[in-house]
């Protein structure tokens, strides 16, 4: 069966190792293509383009956001760095000062530590092939678990466009047994009216004929025909084989329906069809609407 998944849903990993300690998540929601967005380190920038790829690899539509994060406490490897050309530029000038003005004290170490830019921390730079190792780990984790929960997003969506797509089979049955008794009220209607109009006999054939073309514009069998097409194509892709997106098409054939019903609409001049087609019309509008959110 078809796997139908919502573009909404969270997925979350946590791993550890002598790399380090990182958390990832991720949260998507509805977007016409995919976009990956990344907020990490900045010390791991240099990873973003496969840790995009990564991602980009496991899902097809959606906005994704991906939060990286160390796992608190952990912090990027440093080291203190001392500036010693600095330092023996503060102590030249320290002594000088105290010889020229002969002031009182030493220069020491507790002097030198207030001074500024004699110790600073420094970066120790990463592992990087170390570090996406275990990050590639982590983002398949978390992919994973944002699949299984659009997956589960996904199959309560498609519960509920069956049950619409029911009914809104059920009221085309209903046209379709409607439309012939339609059709005939229009021919009298039809006929009756040009037996008003004309004040002399009218060609027989030729009223019977002018009659028949006005009476197959208010014949709706066509797009009854179609719309019934489109929904039967509707829940193959629902209910088919496959593991490929199926969005689009459901998108596509959506349209497609609301154009054979807004057909309907205006064809069918009797008010128990346009009371079906209002109601076909919201069951279609909520379709659009859970479809809009299928990857």
């Amino acid at each position: 069966m078809t796997v139908i998944r919502s573009m909404t849903g969270y997925g979350r990993s946590d791993v550890r190792d002598a790399a380090g300690s990182f958390t990832i998540e991720m949260r998507s929601v509805n977007n016409r293509y995919l976009d990956v967005q990344i907020k990490l380190p900045r010390s791991l920038n240099a990873l973003e383009p496969r840790i995009k790829k990564s991602v980009q690899d496991g899902l097809s539509r959606g906005r994704i956001d991906v939060f990286i994060t160390r796992s608190s406490g952990e912090s990027t490897p440093f080291r203190f760095a001392v500036d010693f050309e600095r330092a023996e530029q503060y102590i030249g000038a320290l002594r000088e000062l105290k010889a020229r003005f002969s002031l009182p004290g030493e220069v020491d170490l507790s002097l030198l530590n207030a001074l500024p830019d004699i110790i600073g921390r420094e970066e120790v730079t990463e592992d990087m092939e170390s570090v996406w190792t275990l990050l590639a780990t982590g983002i398949g984790q978390a992919v994973a678990s944002l699949r299984t929960m659009r997956e589960q997003e996904g199959e309560a969506l498609s519960r509920d466009i069956a049950g619409r797509l029911r009914s809104i089979d059920e009221l085309v049955s209903a046209i379709r047994k409607r439309t012939p008794l339609v059709v005939e009220q229009s021919r009298a209607r039809m006929t009756e009216a040009l037996e008003r109009m004309l004040k002399e006999q009218p060609d027989p054939s030729r009223l019977a004929q002018e009659i028949a073309i006005l009476a197959e514009r208010t014949d709706v069998t066509e797009e009854i025909t179609r719309l019934g097409s489109h929904g039967g194509q509707f829940l193959a892709l629902l209910r088919g084989t496959g593991s490929e997106p199926v969005g689009r098409k459901l998108d596509f054939l959506i349209q497609e329906m609301g154009r054979e019903v807004n057909t309907i609409a205006s064809k069918a001049l009797d008010a128990e069809i346009s009371l079906q087609v209002v109601t076909i019309k919201a069951e279609l509008e909520k379709i659009r609407e859970q479809v809009q959110n299928i990857e």
